[in-house]
């Protein structure tokens, strides 16, 4: 049995990996749906950009409507203590005082902003979650607690996924007063389709699979484990090709960052470096002077295998060489020793001892 700090590691690479998945879903509803992406202006998985305090905000996911209302999307894990509540209520109250959002992508990265009309939050948290959410989210409104006091509430969905069909399944409940997401005479939108469809939304793995696949990152800062292994099993072998594993590969957290932002949409250095030195502490790459090598080889026959390898190398923080390198420096270093040896033991002439001494 895999050790519990593996699971959790395991866990954490999971959890992200799911976040991605719901932000690609409400991606596939807003930009492929039938008539619903006439309404849409523009979607942005990376929003950025400062609220009404000056400070900045970073939704998982925005939507701007033609008719210039915003939707803000939002997933959260709500722990059971205050304090989790107070901060999730300070964020998505930032949320609701929003006066403008993203309007369009850069070419040169980012996003434009232009001002909306009004804003609606949807708070995305897991099925089991999603009635406390509601019903604590009520009594602090109710109360005042927290300094809580929206324009809108927002409205909580709960989610979840469903290994026999391979779906994303989001519901809705009026439980404590929460709301659905306003219309605003839109039709389509959330608010008609969980009016006409029971109140539950689903997203087959063939839909949001496919944004997923070239769509690695959302916009919460992803746990080393992850991005290590976004890595190991697909920049890494990009950059060292042609040559094949095994193989040393030389890398520069800018460099590889610029890779995933090509061909996933988001990365940067810090993130790169982190990852790095988890494959450091895995035994599987050095820091040098010049930059970082991996020694890039396989390790496990599946990618999910992998993904618990890693975790279990991390935990075990092997010694001893890494690269080719740290290898041939061993050898050449214990070949040393031995010739050493050796013309320390030639170097010892014999005593010459008189035979006729007893």
């Amino acid at each position: 049995m895999p050790p519990e700090g593996s699971e959790r590691l395991v866990r954490e690479y999971q959890d992200y990996n799911r976040r991605c998945d719901v932000v690609s879903c409400f991606e596939v509803y807003f930009t492929e749906a039938r008539q619903m992406i006439d309404t849409v202006e523009h979607f942005e998985r990376f929003p950025r950009f400062n609220g009404v305090d000056g400070e900045p905000v970073t939704p998982d996911f925005t939507v701007r409507f033609r008719d210039g209302t915003m939707l803000v999307g939002e997933i959260s894990k709500l722990a059971r203590n205050d304090e989790s509540l107070e901060s999730l209520l300070h964020q998505v109250g930032r949320y609701d005082a929003l006066s403008e959002g993203p309007s369009g992508s850069r070419a040169s990265g980012g996003h434009d902003l232009a001002p909306v009309e009004a804003v609606d939050v949807v708070l995305l948290v897991p099925a089991a979650e999603a009635n406390a959410a509601r019903d604590r989210i009520d009594e602090a409104k109710r109360g005042g607690h927290y300094g809580y006091a929206p324009t809108v509430r927002p409205c909580v969905l709960g989610y979840s996924y469903d290994d026999d069909t391979s779906r994303f399944i989001f519901t809705y409940d009026d439980r404590a007063g929460n709301p659905r997401p306003r219309s605003h005479e839109r039709d389509p939108s959330l608010e008609t389709w969980l009016l006409r469809n029971s109140d539950t939304l689903t997203c087959p793995s063939e839909r949001f699979s496919r944004i997923t696949a070239v769509k690695r990152f959302m916009n919460d800062r992803p746990p080393s484990v992850y991005t290590a292994t976004l890595l190991w099993l697909d920049a890494l072998p990009a950059i060292a090709y042609p040559e094949m594993p095994p193989v040393d590969v030389t890398v520069a957290p800018a460099r590889m960052a610029a890779w995933l932002r090509t061909n996933y949409g988001w990365g940067d250095a810090n993130a790169v470096r982190g990852a790095l030195d988890f494959l450091a502490r895995a035994g599987l790459a050095r820091q040098r002077q010049d930059g970082w090598v991996v020694a890039l080889k396989p390790i496990a026959n599946s990618k999910e295998e992998v993904r618990r390898e890693l975790a279990d190398r991390y935990l075990a923080r092997p010694r001893g060489p890494v690269t080719a390198s740290d290898r041939q420096e061993r050898d050449e270093r214990r070949n040393r020793e031995l010739d050493q040896t050796e013309q320390n033991r030639a170097s010892q002439e014999p005593l010459d001892l008189d035979p006729g001494i007893s």
